[in-house]
């Protein structure tokens, strides 16, 4: 099995229990790599992020990277809200993600619920659904470009409440193009495609982040892909990595990424098909 989590969260910020007991579950679960990527600072958001200082935050990681290294090796990453970005040398890598749209002098979440994406669109966009589609993806390709993240975060976010294209058309001409020109810009930067499994994992969607259309575009431009769970619950660290292995290898990958020995590496992704039978 895929034995490498990049994407988790801890009750530091939106997680629901504390960076040791991720630990704990990780190693009860086979893992040889764990990597916390709790949330940066969002001022509009700051009951479910990071303080200002995330000094407290990266010692606390390398402690228990300390403390554990015997059993898994730990790795202190951060997922950043594209508009309020925190870095620091010591960051082993960056997750760099689009949950909010700009309005006005403030923002509005995409991911949080139907009825709030919905008001954001009418209050931003006059209720076109895929002028906000258009922006997400405009601003998308922007950010990474600026902000070069190691791993590109649940990429196509904005279709989390689009069941039955209730908001816009994701067969659409112009939805797709915008997708794919966001992910030619963002896979020249050399950034990982994250295949994010949050919802099979918890059981929302039947879907992956990224969509199988995109995915076979990264597959046809050799950019890499690394799998994340964007666990919020330990319970749930390895949930969708199963299907997501076997999607993969049915849209045409052989190769994923993970973190092993202190850097990215490519691994063979029909090892992993194998063991997870």
């Amino acid at each position: 099995m895929i034995r490498c989590n990049l994407h988790t969260h801890t009750d530091r910020s939106d997680g629901i229990c504390s960076a040791e007991h991720v630990v704990i579950a990780a190693l009860e679960k086979g893992f040889r790599t764990l990597g916390f990527s709790d949330h940066s600072h969002t001022p509009w958001l700051e009951q479910y992020t990071l303080p200002s200082d995330i000094g407290p935050y990266i010692l606390g990681n390398l402690e228990l990277a300390a403390r554990y290294r015997d059993r898994i090796e730990i790795v202190c990453g951060i997922e950043n809200e594209f508009d309020s970005w925190q870095d620091d040398e010591r960051l082993q890598y960056r997750i760099g993600s689009r949950h909010c749209l700009p309005i006005g002098d403030g923002h509005f979440l995409i991911d949080e619920t139907p009825e709030l994406l919905e008001q954001g669109i009418n209050d931003r966009y006059g209720g076109s659904g895929a002028a906000a589609a258009a922006d997400y993806y405009r601003l998308l390709a922007s950010d990474v470009s600026r902000h070069r993240p190691e791993i590109i975060g649940h990429f196509d976010l904005i279709r989390k409440f689009n069941r039955s294209s209730r908001f816009f058309d994701e067969n659409g001409t112009a939805y797709r193009r915008a997708a794919l020109e966001a992910a030619e810009a963002a896979g020249s930067t050399g950034g990982i495609f994250e295949i994010n499994t949050s919802n099979i994992a918890r059981k929302r969607r039947h879907i992956f982040y990224p969509a199988d259309f995109i995915l076979r575009f990264i597959l046809e431009h050799g950019y890499p892909v690394i799998i994340g769970s964007d666990a919020h619950d330990p319970s749930l660290l390895s949930g969708g990595f199963s299907e997501a292995v076997l999607r993969l290898w049915d849209i045409g990958f052989r190769s994923v990424t993970v973190w092993k020995n202190g850097c990215f590496r490519q691994e063979d992704l029909a090892e992993h098909l194998i063991n997870h039978g």
